[in-house]
């Protein structure tokens, strides 16, 4: 009586000091987690705010260069837009589409279109009766006085024309030049000014001033620097790289390192134009004429760079798109204009690990705002500071009644399961040795009583009483086997293996009865196996245990198989049947001594639980593994892999 009031005390005031401890350490964690919290909380309502400010801003500059870009299509469709683009400082491309026709895109590249012809003057017709060039020259040089850029433009380029036909290059490279200045200076004709100064550089060339060229090459390169930087695209780079190979400009040239840069540019105007048109192509359908609000999509060049397009309709007919680098945005609109910003905005694939605190739309290439690795590690040592109070007096209650519980239920968990697995042990073994004695007995009895006549009767008496006794002595080795192994005396006797012999050993034991009691038995054993260095008793050992629990829990199967075989310098030991099999938490505890599965079928047959843990030590000494497939209902195979060391002097 006294020892059962003994236990209610110490089992109710266990239950006590983990109540209070739990509720403490409850207490301890939510205050925790509300701390951290109100930390985020108060900085993602600042993220917020700022978001809101940054998105304002990008709406309405992006609102006013729709507007700019809508007024210069309006003012003169294509030319007008690629002038207007070009003169953009940003990185940008604009796109227009009337109807349902292809989207194009600005600024054009210097080589997409011809120049337009020049319309003649209507008083100054030039001379369509002359048919010598030098007419046709004085002609053309009454034509470049016209006011208008175009027809003057168009008037020298056919003067320097006819200079190279009259075999001065000198004179048609200075009518090249002033070409090349004049369609420069007109901002909707600027493009065309690319073919003017190509054709400058190499009337140079053919003069044989190669030094003007290389110069007039290097300043060219540098104005295309200072241009847009989408304006020239690969079929540009490569005229001037073909241009440069023919002055023989040296690698190490600054010209050379300008044209890579021009290079680099031009892949990089082809990825975004690539991306913009998947992107565009993908667009939902249309807008309507009277809606007039920009949509934003996001997505990625081949690169990987982020791309943001904007898109708007400014007619019935007609939409137009701006296309910017992601990277651009996020860094003119969520820079580190400051140290003490406390977040920071990265793209969806280089994301830190830190929290999240504002998922950004596709108007920002679909980035996120997270905290610096400052402001997180600021957050966590607040929330530290915080808790410490906190923690430092429920930190000796919990240390000391954690403790105790610890203790406690580890000892009274391992009582329990000592006591289960000892009752269930001496049950097992109760029933393992009970039934074959009690037929060796009674076949004794029987052959003793002289009462059995029938020599083949009295040989198989005989047989079964010398089986069952292996039967026993098996189980008893086992028992021995396993307390020698779990002491650490088990001493294994590694020697030169032959395995096959081995596997013809264990299967011996098993063939006959298996073949009685009609099972589909397989013995496979792969040819000229090596010999290995491990303990030849422990292996086979390792085969009868499977074999064992195969064959009992076979079920309505009837099949085994033991397949020894070589892989590289690993030897495979494989038991299969087809029989009632394991769920994945039996799998997950197969090992352990005395565990037998909680199942009607496992425990209506022989076994107490120690052949798997013996298969494990043994294999685990032999620095293998045990594989295990298994599913309730269609068998189970194990696999046990030995590995061993390849023989001096070459493969096995």
């Amino acid at each position: 009586m006294r020892s059962h009031a003994e236990r209610q005390l110490v089992v109710f005031m266990i239950v006590v000091s983990i109540s209070l401890t739990g509720l403490t350490v409850w207490a301890v964690a939510e205050q925790g987690r509300a701390l951290q919290a109100r930390e985020l909380a108060d900085l993602r309502n600042t993220v917020a705010t700022a978001a809101v400010q940054r998105q304002a801003a990008l709406l309405a500059n992006v609102a006013r260069a729709l507007d700019g870009a809508a007024r210069a299509w309006e003012a003169g469709d294509g030319d007008e837009l690629d002038a207007w683009t070009a003169g953009t400082a940003d990185w940008l491309l604009t796109c227009s589409r009337t109807g349902d026709g292809p989207w194009v895109v600005y600024p054009l590249t210097p080589l997409e279109r011809l120049p337009p012809a020049p319309e003649a003057s209507a008083d100054e017709p030039p001379s369509e009766g002359s048919r010598d060039l030098l007419t046709t020259l004085r002609d053309f040089q009454r034509l470049a006085t016209n006011p208008d850029p175009l027809t003057r433009a168009g008037a020298l380029l056919a003067m320097a024309a006819c200079e190279q036909q009259l075999g001065h290059p000198l004179a048609a490279a200075r009518i090249f030049a002033d070409a090349a200045h004049l369609l420069r200076s007109t901002p909707r004709l600027a493009r065309f000014a690319f073919r003017a100064e190509l054709s400058r550089i190499e009337s140079l060339s053919a003069a044989g001033d190669q030094d003007r060229a290389r110069d007039a090459l290097a300043s060219f390169a540098n104005n295309l620097r200072a241009d847009h930087p989408a304006r020239i695209g690969p079929t540009e780079v490569v005229r001037l790289q073909s241009l440069a190979a023919t002055l023989r400009i040296p690698a190490d040239d600054p010209t050379t390192t300008a044209l890579a840069e021009l290079a680099a540019r031009a892949e990089r105007r082809v990825a975004m134009v690539d991306a913009t048109g998947r992107l565009l192509q993908a667009q939902p359908t249309r807008p309507g004429a009277g809606e007039q609000r920009v949509q934003f999509v996001a997505g990625q060049t081949a690169d990987n760079e982020p791309v943001v397009v904007a898109v708007r309709p400014i007619a019935a007919d007609t939409q137009l798109a701006l296309v910017f680098p992601g990277t651009d945005l996020l860094a003119r609109y969520w820079g580190q204009d400051s140290a003490a910003v406390p977040w920071q905005v990265a793209l969806p694939g280089s994301r830190p690990a830190e929290p999240v605190l504002l998922e950004l739309g596709p108007e920002f290439a679909g980035a996120a705002v997270m905290p610096t690795p400052a402001t997180a590690h600021q957050l966590r040592a607040t929330t530290r500071r915080n808790l410490g109070i906190v923690l430092g007096t429920t930190a000796g209650m919990a240390a000391a009644w954690g403790l105790v519980i610890w203790m406690f239920t580890r000892v009274m968990a391992r009582q329990r399961e000592l006591v289960r697995l000892q009752g269930r042990f001496v049950a097992d073994v109760s029933h393992e040795l009970k039934t074959p004695l009690a037929l060796i007995r009674l076949l004794a009895e029987t052959l003793a009583s002289r009462r059995v006549r029938d020599p083949e009767r009295i040989q198989a008496y005989h047989e079964t009483i010398t089986r069952e006794s292996e039967r026993l002595s098996v189980l008893l080795e086992n028992i021995l086997d396993l307390g020698r192994i779990e002491s650490g005396r088990k001493q294994y006797e590694f020697g030169p293996c032959d395995v096959a012999a081995a596997a013809r050993q264990a299967w011996a034991l098993f063939e006959p009865q298996l073949q009685e009691e009609g099972f589909d038995a397989r013995l496979e054993i792969a040819p000229q196996l090596p010999l290995i260095r491990a303990d030849s008793q422990a292996l086979q050992q390792v085969m009868v245990n499977l074999l064992q629990n195969a064959y009992r829990y076979a079920g309505d199967g009837k099949f085994v198989r033991l397949s020894v075989a070589r892989e590289g310098f690993v030897i495979l030991i494989t038991v299969e049947d087809h029989g009632i099999g394991m769920t994945r938490q039996q799998v997950d505890r197969l090992g352990e001594s005395f565990f037998r599965a909680e199942d009607t079928r496992v425990r209506q047959t022989r076994g107490v639980g120690l052949g798997l843990a013996i298969v494990h030590h043994i294999v685990t000494a032999h620095r293998g593994k045990v594989e295990v497939h298994s599913r309730p209902g269609q068998g189970s195979r194990f696999t046990a892999w030995i590995p061993f060391e390849p023989p001096a002097g070459g493969d096995a």
